[in-house]
């Protein structure tokens, strides 16, 4: 399984959601306690979706450093942020920590992605996508239609294509690693419209209810686990989100801020793992984990590898 080695328990994840559950009822309000009130609030009252720690979202670009030394640099739009619902015309604090994480996790060995399908929700600037292409990911970066200009335009920054490159439906190559992204169109409420993966990843889409259900039932319909890193907001809203992994069957545990990149270790983003499958886990012996690579055993296999990565929607 792609993300056993991010659940190791020499790593210190915390069990949200797990097949030893007898009443996930109860795993909402122990996640807003346990994130909320054990050690004081994280977000220091900076609930505002303009609070930021490592993203500036008043400059025309962001910056940062990527696998082998490259540098990835997007173009951010933040005067779009004005607009009801637009969030992905800038870098969000969760996307840096995830991209770093993911650096720092091929780095020690634990995780690589390197040759990997990785569908990435709500690739906004596309600064994520990027940097898992770099670590030599083939990435599907997903975005509505109207924001797939802004995404297609830091990817083209990032590849030696050219300018017309779009037009024949290909991936666009990234890094000295062999990765690539592609661009795909996809509605949240229409997921059976995306491809299988190995992994899906999602970053800075937690913040209102309404955005929360519309992500887990998205979420729901990918055989591949998941990688989500959430900054925190509202109680209610986390409380929201946890609630609906809880319905929907997600097996979830939380990685502690120490796993996080050095530099980028903050208990205001929070990383998970999702996972989703139908064995008992009655029937699987061991523990948690072992019963997660059960479940990982029993899922469909990569439909990519039978198929081409699907055509860049955008114009």
């Amino acid at each position: 399984m792609i993300v056993s080695g991010l659940l190791a328990s020499a790593h210190g994840a915390v069990p949200v959601l797990t097949c030893d559950n007898t009443d996930r009822g109860d795993a909402p309000l122990e996640e807003i306690c346990a994130l909320y009130h054990t050690d004081g609030d994280p977000t220091g009252g900076h609930r505002s979706q303009r609070a930021t720690l490592f993203a500036d979202h008043d400059a025309s670009t962001f910056e940062l450093d990527g696998a082998d030394a490259s540098r990835i640099c997007v173009i951010q739009q933040s005067d779009q942020l004005r607009l009801a619902g637009v969030t992905g015309c800038v870098v969000w604090n969760g996307a840096v920590v995830l991209a770093k994480s993911l650096e720092s996790w091929n780095a020690l060995g634990i995780f690589n992605i390197a040759g990997r399908s990785v569908l990435e929700l709500g690739a906004g600037t596309g600064m994520l996508a990027v940097a898992a292409a770099m670590l030599g990911a083939r990435v599907i970066a997903t975005e509505q239609e109207d924001r797939l200009k802004l995404l297609r335009r830091n990817i083209e920054r990032h590849s030696e294509e050219g300018p017309d490159h779009w037009r024949t439906g290909d991936p666009w190559r990234i890094g000295r690693r062999g990765g690539s992204v592609n661009l795909f169109e996809l509605d949240w409420f229409r997921p059976e419209d995306a491809p299988e993966v190995d992994l899906v990843l999602a970053t800075d889409v937690v913040y209102t209810e309404e955005v929360t259900v519309a992500l887990v039932r998205c979420l729901s319909f990918f055989t591949a686990p998941a990688i989500l890193a959430v900054e925190l907001r509202t109680e209610e809203v986390h409380y929201a989100f946890v609630e609906e992994l809880a319905a929907a069957g997600f097996t979830v545990h939380r990685l502690p801020p120490t796993l996080h990149a050095e530099g980028f270790q903050t208990k205001r983003v929070v990383i998970y793992i999702l996972m989703k499958g139908t064995v008992d886990p009655s029937s699987v012996p061991g523990s948690c984990e072992q019963a997660a690579d059960g479940i990982w055993q029993q899922q469909p296999k990569d439909r990519l590898q039978e198929q081409q990565f699907p055509h860049s929607t955008s114009q």
